[in-house]
């Protein structure tokens, strides 16, 4: 179950970088977390009996994150493009890549698996990619989760698992850094009638 979670995880990563609309790719990334959320509750038998809080955690991010994105979503409806710059597949060219290189190129780090190091590696890649090709704010704040999603799978195959007072600190920490993302994807909405990031490289002090 849980080889087959991970490999559900990273093409739903890489899901995002292929679809355009913004609140298809919420989706994705809300879909994604719940599923980091599922493979965490599948390892807790074999984990120490405080796992269990630490994996419901990861359930009650993904809910509130998503909630967010989609209210960010709902109050900046425009027609404008939202920034994109690169058509779908050459978006794919490039999460592979980098993928590619970044799967390459580190080592085994101590996971249980293999597999879920490889998947963690591909997550955080992929994050990297959604960053270079995508420019809609939103977009960004997915990258952001995408990466994160890659750092919450090494951590739930970390031999033993991580304390629950390490997870709903790193939970706390996410849910306010998008928090402030939502925000300025509201303000620069405001100001510009558009959330494409390029317009902020004309910007001056």
């Amino acid at each position: 179950m849980t080889t087959g979670l991970i490999w559900v995880i990273v093409a739903l990563g890489l899901g995002c970088v292929l679809m355009r609309r913004r609140s298809v790719v919420v989706a994705l990334v809300g879909v994604q977390s719940l599923c980091v959320a599922a493979l965490a509750i599948a390892l807790v038998p074999s984990r120490p009996s405080e796992f269990l809080p630490a994996a419901l955690t990861l359930v009650l991010r993904a809910v509130v994150i998503v909630v967010l994105l989609v209210i960010a979503i709902r109050r900046t409806r425009h027609a404008l493009p939202g920034g994109e710059e690169t058509v779908p597949f050459s978006r794919l060219v490039v999460a592979g890549a980098i993928i590619a290189a970044l799967v390459a190129l580190i080592p085994a780090f101590g996971l249980e698996s293999r597999l879920a190091e490889r998947g963690a590696v591909a997550l955080i890649a992929t994050g990297l990619a959604l960053l270079v090709t995508r420019r809609a704010t939103v977009m960004q704040v997915v990258a952001l989760l995408v990466a994160e999603n890659g750092i919450a799978v090494a951590a739930v195959n970390v031999s033993g698992g991580l304390p629950v007072a390490v997870e709903l600190g790193v939970a706390f920490d996410l849910v306010l850094v998008v928090t402030v993302a939502v925000v300025f994807h509201d303000r620069i909405f405001d100001m510009f009638g558009t959330t494409d990031t390029r317009i902020l490289r004309g910007l001056r002090d």
